[in-house]
């Protein structure tokens, strides 16, 4: 028989009916490192937004020189791998209820082939059956993206030396047809039409510029926006045109003195969504709401016609038009950055202003607070796995920075795609680096970090 010091201590105790349960059974502990990983994740996003703060003041204002330029550059970079991914898929929405449909009238390689072989400028008499075939159906609008400034024929020269520009009879033809009243706006790249002025003109004439903004790399990465009483760009008058109001053009047609910082990316419009346009006998489309016919098969004899009340855009693709932009997913023909530029805006449907900063720092910090906090989890249940296969070597943290990267770009790609915006994910990772490097106290790493990931970039 064992007395009381020799019994066995190591069996739980047994719970009676109507004793109390001892309190550690009754509330157990909290996990403290998830408590510890929550305040360490609290405190590295609240500095790291601020230093995102800093690094995009910097970036959009220039105000430390080299420094700035090469966070700017950045934040474009991040753009374009987002976009070349994008520009992989068809879009994910479809235009708004009561959208019309988009018509591009592609002068392509085998219409030119076809009916205008060997000219650099396409037959304006051609030109005007094309528009008077389109008219017939009373489009929303028409926008020509073919420059119509001067008449087509060689200059003449007067004894005083001036230049006088005659009109072919395809001149004449697209004259009348063009000047003659309409009940929707015809949109002209020129602001004259064959040498005369289209406030003079009148009618359904409008200017709209097809410049496109490029920053760095000269490339094309934003939707231009009208600066006070200058002319609407192409994509934005073609997106009113679309809307139950229409569009109507403004009497001031001079441009107003464009700010000094308007090729920040992070403050002039909002980005293109990049999509493919197709050839017209592809079947699919990258753009929901955008139909492609060749102009050859409008001039042909089948007759066709395109349905009524769409947005009509006439522009070339062909090797001869020499028309190409340098956009963040390559050389692009300028009619089609104009035509990504409008189906972004008809998609997506927000006004062609950059986010606010606040609400951008604070989508960036709800961003990384959650990327904090879920790359240390993805990259134990990782290594854990590893640990499975037979891997018996220490790992350590080697996959949280990789994770960590990969969840801010995964959730700029989101955005991205799913809203028209552009969540930049390069300073936010550089933010949560420097942000590390702070809060460990390793400063001469921090110096030397920053002067690498300079280079880098």
């Amino acid at each position: 028989m064992k007395n009381g010091h020799d019994a066995d201590t190591s069996a739980p105790p047994t719970l009676v009916a109507g004793s109390p349960i001892p309190e550690d059974a009754a509330h157990p502990k909290a996990d403290p490192d998830f408590h510890l990983q929550a305040r360490r994740a609290l405190r590295e996003s609240s500095l790291a937004v601020l230093i995102f703060l800093l690094l995009s003041w910097a970036a959009t204002e220039g105000r430390l020189g080299w420094f700035s330029d090469t966070l700017a550059d950045a934040q474009d970079k991040a753009y374009d791998a987002l976009a070349k991914l994008e520009n992989n898929f068809v879009s994910p929405l479809a235009p708004p209820p009561g959208t019309p449909q988009v018509i591009f009238v592609d002068i392509d390689e085998a219409s030119v082939n076809t009916f205008n072989p060997g000219l650099y400028l396409f037959h304006r008499g051609l030109l005007a059956d094309l528009v008077q075939k389109l008219s017939a159906t009373h489009p929303r609008a028409i926008y020509i993206d073919l420059n119509l400034s001067m008449a087509s024929q060689e200059p003449d020269l007067t004894r005083h030396g001036a230049a006088r520009f005659p009109r072919s009879k395809g001149d004449q033809a697209l004259y009348g047809l063009l000047t003659a009243p309409h009940d929707f706006p015809i949109l002209l790249s020129q602001p004259a039409l064959f040498g005369e002025p289209l406030a003079r003109l009148g009618g359904a004439l409008c200017w709209v510029t097809p410049e496109v903004i490029t920053d760095s790399g000269d490339t094309v990465r934003r939707i231009p926006r009208r600066w006070q009483d200058g002319p609407y760009p192409a994509a934005e008058a073609l997106f009113q045109a679309a809307q139950p109001g229409g569009f109507h053009c403004p009497k001031a047609q001079h441009a107003g003195e464009v700010p000094k910082n308007v090729y920040r990316t992070a403050l002039y419009g909002e980005p293109i969504i990049f999509h493919r346009i197709p050839a017209a006998n592809e079947a699919e489309y990258g753009w929901p709401g955008v139909s492609v016919i060749r102009a050859g098969d409008l001039l042909g004899p089948a007759d066709l016609r395109p349905e009524a009340g769409t947005v009509v855009v006439i522009g070339r693709t062909d090797a001869g038009s020499q028309d190409l932009h340098n956009s963040t997913v390559g050389n692009v023909p300028g009619v089609e950055l104009h035509l990504n530029a409008l189906m972004t805006l008809l998609l997506y449907h927000h006004g062609v202003q950059a986010v606010h900063p606040l609400l951008s720092a604070g989508l960036a910090f709800l961003v990384m607070l959650l990327a904090i906090l879920g790359a240390p989890l993805l990259s134990a249940f990782l290594t854990r796995q590893l640990e499975r296969l037979g891997l018996k070597q220490k790992i350590g943290d080697l996959f949280e920075h990789p994770i960590l990267w990969g969840l801010l770009y995964l959730a700029a790609f989101v955005a991205y795609r799913y809203t028209g915006r552009f969540l930049d994910f390069a300073l936010p990772i550089l933010s949560l680096e420097f942000s590390r490097l702070i809060l460990s106290h390793q400063t001469n790493k921090l110096v030397r970090k920053t002067l690498k990931m300079a280079k880098v970039l």
